[in-house]
């Protein structure tokens, strides 16, 4: 079939996933379209650990382009000239000791990627301009494969061959396909907060740990506190700082798993009292202590889970479905894998698609068989790496005792 007279692959959702989707296709000649229920100056301003398996198959996928031209682009610090590298280095928030020093040989590397920049730089990774179509708010879709409909909220219908939802652990494609499968929140504590600050008070306060590195790391006893760098300039440092610890029995006032957005936004009086307990060194007590996260733009993340069964793969696809990214793998973000395997799902989804052009159900079939096992061992590590990133100091301490007496 000449893919120019097939009816488009309909991908709803323009995150990370959905664009190198699109851009995958689009560079293959598959004709698709994207929706996004977003404007575009939507903003993602924190950034993505973009791991070499990942970042690898993606230069490789879109033409074997160089790393050089990825980091260019969307390193946090490539106004002056890095490369968005981190150390994974973990100190001790209440000395400033180093606790983990990876062997920078042994080590995999890693790169540090700006959210919006990358989604700017995928945009673009290609001669033909890719069809993302803004304020399309999905309301819903029917049909089979082969023969699908999306209907939005500003009243838009879609004819296409097959739905991608890359719309996230939230996903409305799955919510009016497979309402049964609802994303589960993980009991954690996770708060976030930005801020500025000048290029004098960076090198004075965090370069002196961080040295060249993105991410400052920081444990204590049972909590983590990373110090992160979301665009570095000659004079300014936009920053940002994360606080998170498991959850502390059945009434613990900063686990709001039914929060609003709009109460996600509000800073509890519960945080600034449990800062300012915290036994933090320089830098961390200077960004985490209450008088400066009052100043802060803050919000409590609620982390989730999605699992979905092979049952629920197949329902989907005979509906013409298939998903990708969160809609279907949603993990914590302390593995710092979800955002690879979106990727890899995207790459091996748009493979999938140009072997099998003739056979959508095939193709579908064929990316579920290699993503499946991959996906769902990711989402069982990145919950295990929660807790060992947030063991007690001690251990932290007899871990890194060892490593010197080696």
């Amino acid at each position: 079939m000449n893919s120019q007279s097939r009816s488009p692959i309909l991908i709803i959702g323009a995150g990370i996933s959905g664009l190198v989707t699109a851009r995958l296709l689009t560079n293959r000649g598959i004709p698709n379209i994207v929706f996004e229920a977003s404007n575009p100056d939507r903003s993602q301003g924190f950034a993505i650990s973009l791991r070499e398996w990942g970042y690898s198959s993606l230069l490789a996928a879109l033409g074997d382009l160089p790393l050089s031209g990825l980091t260019r682009v969307v390193a946090p610090d490539r106004d002056l000239g890095g490369r968005g590298w981190i150390d994974q280095a973990l100190r001790d928030n209440s000395t400033g000791d180093m606790l983990v020093a990876p062997d920078p040989a042994t080590t995999h590397d890693i790169v540090y990627a700006n959210r919006n920049a990358l989604r700017a730089w995928i945009t673009d990774s290609g001669e033909e301009e890719l069809d993302v179509r803004y304020g399309h708010r999905l309301k819903d879709l029917w049909g089979d494969a082969g023969n699908m409909t999306v209907e939005f909220e500003n009243g838009s219908k879609y004819d296409g061959s097959f739905v991608v939802a890359a719309d996230g652990v939230h996903s409305t494609v799955r919510s009016k396909i497979l309402p049964h499968v609802n994303p589960e929140v993980v009991p954690l504590v996770l708060y976030h907060g930005d801020f500025q600050i000048s290029r004098q008070d960076f090198d004075r306060l965090i370069k002196p740990l961080s040295g060249s590195s993105n991410i400052l790391g920081g444990v204590g006893d049972g909590f983590n506190t990373p110090l992160t760098v979301c665009k570095l300039t000659k004079t300014q440092a936009h920053m940002s700082w994360s606080y998170s610890r498991p959850v502390h029995g059945d009434d613990d006032p900063l686990y709001r798993p039914n929060a609003t957005i709009e109460e996600s936004k509000q800073i509890p009086q519960a945080l600034l009292d449990e800062l300012k307990l915290l036994n933090l060194a320089s830098p961390w007590a200077h960004f985490l202590s209450p008088e400066s996260v009052r100043e802060h733009q803050v919000y409590n993340w609620i982390i989730r889970c999605v699992f979905m069964t092979r049952d629920d793969i197949a329902q989907g696809t005979e509906k013409g479905v298939v998903f990708i990214g969160d809609s279907w793998h949603a993990m914590p973000i302390f593995g710092g894998e979800g955002g690879n395997h979106a990727i890899l799902d995207s790459i091996e989804l748009a493979n999938a698609l140009a072997d099998e052009e003739n056979n959508l159900k095939q193709a579908v079939a064929a990316y579920y068989n290699g993503a499946w096992r991959r996906c769902q061992e990711a989402v069982k590590r990145s919950r295990q790496r929660f807790y060992l990133l947030h063991r007690p100091i001690a251990e932290w301490r007899e871990m890194a005792k060892k490593m010197r007496s080696q």
